[in-house]
C-alpha cells in the first residue's frame, strides 16, 4: 500500500469562528448531531438505491481503496442498512450501483496512477487562514506519483452529456472549489498539484476532467 503522508502543522491548526468552507461535505460534518438514524422508504414499485446512498458507498470504498470482490456485497449491503436502507430492492440496488461505478473507475488511467502511487490520502482535511480568515474542506484524494501531487474529487451524479456537466459545475461552483484546494495544497505543502474531477457515471462511463 502507498505511504502514509505526514501532514505539516498547517494542517492541524485548530478551526476558530468565521470559518470559510469550501465544500458541502465539511459543513455536513459540523452539523449536529453528528450521528442520524434515517430510513429509506422506497416509493416506486421497483424501488432503486437514493443516488445519495451509492455516492456515499462509492465514497467510503474509494477511501478505504476497496473494491469489488468475494466480500464487496456483503460489506456494501451492510453500509447501505447503516445509510437506513431497509427495502430489499433497494438494497440490492445500492450494492449494484456500487460495484458498477468502482468497476469503472478500475479500468481508467486514473485508478492505475493512483493505485501505484509512492503516496496516497483519502479524506484530506485542512484548514489554513486567507486574508485572516480560517478556511478549510475536506479533498477526496491526494496522491503523488513520479514526483507530481495529484488532488482526485470524484463525482457519482449521473451526467449524460456536456449541458449535464456544465450545469452541474456552475450550480455547485466545482471549479472555484478546485482551485481553493489547488491554493490550499501549494501554500501548505510548497508543491503545486493538478487537480481532477472524476466523474464515475458520465454517459454511461467515466470521464476525467482537469481543472486549470
Amino acid at each position: 500500500s502507498a505511504a502514509a503522508l505526514t501532514l505539516p502543522p498547517p494542517l492541524l491548526d485548530p478551526v476558530v469562528a468565521n470559518v470559510v468552507r469550501v465544500d458541502e461535505r465539511t459543513a455536513e460534518q459540523e452539523r449536529l448531531p453528528r450521528q442520524q438514524v434515517w430510513r429509506v422508504v422506497p416509493t416506486a414499485h421497483k424501488p432503486t438505491a437514493p443516488r445519495w446512498v451509492i455516492g456515499s458507498l462509492v465514497h467510503e470504498a474509494l477511501a478505504a481503496w476497496r473494491f469489488p470482490d468475494a466480500g464487496f456485497a456483503v460489506w456494501a449491503e451492510a453500509r447501505a442498512r447503516g445509510h437506513g436502507v431497509t427495502d430489499h430492492a433497494q438494497l440490492k440496488d445500492a450494492v449494484n450501483e456500487s460495484q458498477k461505478l468502482l468497476a469503472r473507475f478500475q479500468a481508467t488511467r486514473l485508478y492505475q496512477e493512483m493505485a501505484t502511487a509512492t503516496r496516497r490520502l483519502a479524506e484530506v482535511p485542512y484548514s489554513y487562514c486567507v486574508d485572516g480568515r480560517p478556511e478549510n474542506g475536506i479533498m477526496d484524494a491526494l496522491f503523488e506519483r513520479n514526483g507530481e501531487w495529484t488532488i482526485v474529487e470524484f463525482k457519482t451524479d449521473r451526467l449524460r452529456h456536456d449541458a449535464d456537466l456544465e450545469k452541474m459545475l456552475r450550480e455547485k461552483d466545482y471549479r472555484a472549489q478546485a482551485e481553493r484546494y489547488r491554493r490550499a495544497i501549494t501554500r501548505l505543502l510548497n508543491v503545486t498539484p493538478r487537480v481532477v474531477l472524476c466523474l464515475l457515471d458520465y454517459a454511461h462511463g467515466v470521464r476525467v476532467e482537469k481543472t486549470e
